[in-house]
């Protein structure tokens, strides 16, 4: 029971540093971490664990495909084909109501630094042709940048998740289907009940089919070598390396954007949440703390670990990734986990983190429109409920 308390005080401190003293998030996870470690193991013990994780095929693994996913991110928007491929959006979906989810969940499937931002304008100029009120604006333009997010295979925070749980990639992405459709629903209701002009005015600029090539090859050959050729992360960095390549050769980017592209803080971030997460992991399964979880189980309902702790993480965190790392490798690593049980944690760490108001989608839309952040959670904490809520229906079937 002492190394839980460790573990506890460890996930404590990483939170304060994290929420209020703004602490980057993988340094934070990495020295809470070695704190833990230090504290319940000897030093030798520690220092082979770390090294064992970090030539870890799972670890490598999942590292390789964080630094390609933000390379191909960074490139799509560095070649303005995210622009060109927005404008072909628009001149294909006429309806209004249809266009008002499809933008923000085209570019939501590509996690762009700000990428609320660019989905914003679209959202209010439609908002304002189906006379959508700000809060509604913000509800639209942040919940839909996450529906398709929720389930999709090239999402690296649900990677993260199945290698941890050590289940399945594609199994865990059929479960997650039918509340990520009740997740995509929750939202048209809004919508429907609106009047106002039905057809888009298309604008001048330039679009094309090829600008969406690089992002379909890679989610489609992501989707065909891990899930239906069951090669799991390999799939995936083979999938996303064939759209970076199909990427430079449409874009042609000049060499500094390229470089620049690569050369971005966020994948040394990323790298460390991963490689941090991996190694609590490591450091957890060396001692009791499971076994003391596993007691602790007996005395709370299932539900708290499973979805009001996820959720309260994601939620203080507004990071997905470093709730799902300190959900899957701490309370999580004592329960005896079913693809339901990983489905309904993943799912409250993520819903949790969309509505969190330190969530940069949230604030840059609110922002944007010059409105309050809350008045969108009139809408967004129903549509919560009911998603969690499919989860955990799902869990009883």
């Amino acid at each position: 029971m002492e190394q839980l308390i460790f573990l506890i005080g460890a996930l404590v401190a990483i939170l304060i540093a994290i929420v209020l003293f703004k602490t980057n998030i993988g340094i934070s996870l990495f020295l809470g971490t070695l704190f833990f470690g230090f504290m319940t193991q000897p030093i030798q013990k520690v220092l082979s664990i770390m090294f064992l994780t970090l030539v870890n095929e799972t670890t490598v693994l999942l590292i390789v495909v964080a630094i390609e996913i933000v390379f191909f991110v960074n490139l799509y928007s560095a070649t303005k084909l995210i622009d060109e491929a927005q404008s072909y959006i628009v001149s294909k979906v006429r309806n209004l109501k249809l266009l008002a989810i499809t933008i923000p969940s085209f570019l939501g499937l590509l996690p762009i630094a700000g990428g609320a931002l660019l989905s914003a304008p679209f959202v209010n100029m439609i908002g304002n042709d189906l006379e959508l009120n700000k809060s509604e604006k913000i509800f639209i333009n942040v919940w839909y940048r996450h529906t398709l997010l929720f389930a999709c295979p090239i999402n690296d925070a649900l990677i993260l998740t199945a290698a941890l749980a050590s289940i399945n990639l594609s199994s865990l992405i059929v479960f997650l289907l039918p509340s990520m459709f009740v997740m995509f629903v929750c939202g048209y209701p809004l919508l429907m009940r609106k009047r106002g002009q039905t057809e888009v005015r298309l604008v001048g600029r330039r679009s094309s089919g090829m600008s969406l090539v690089p992002f379909m090859l890679a989610v489609a050959v992501a989707t065909i070598l891990a899930i239906i050729l069951n090669m799991g992360l390999y799939g995936i960095a083979l999938g996303t390396l064939i759209g970076i390549i199909s990427l430079l050769l449409i874009g042609k980017p000049r060499g500094t954007s390229v470089l620049k592209s690569f050369m971005d803080k966020r994948t040394l971030t990323i790298a460390l949440v991963l490689y941090a997460a991996m190694l609590l992991k490591g450091l957890i399964t060396s001692t009791n703390v499971p076994a003391s979880i596993s007691m602790l189980g007996l005395m709370f309902p299932p539900l708290i670990f499973e979805m009001l702790l996820p959720f309260f993480l994601g939620y203080v965190l507004a990071s997905i990734s470093g709730a799902i790392a300190l959900s899957f490798a701490t309370f999580a690593a004592g329960m005896v986990l079913t693809v339901h049980d990983v489905a309904l944690i993943y799912g409250s760490a993520f819903i949790g983190y969309t509505v969190s108001p330190f969530h940069l989608c949230l604030v840059f839309t609110a922002e944007y429109l010059k409105t309050n952040i809350t008045s969108a959670y009139r809408y967004m904490l129903p549509a919560a409920a009911v998603t969690i809520a499919s989860l955990i229906a799902l869990t009883l079937v």
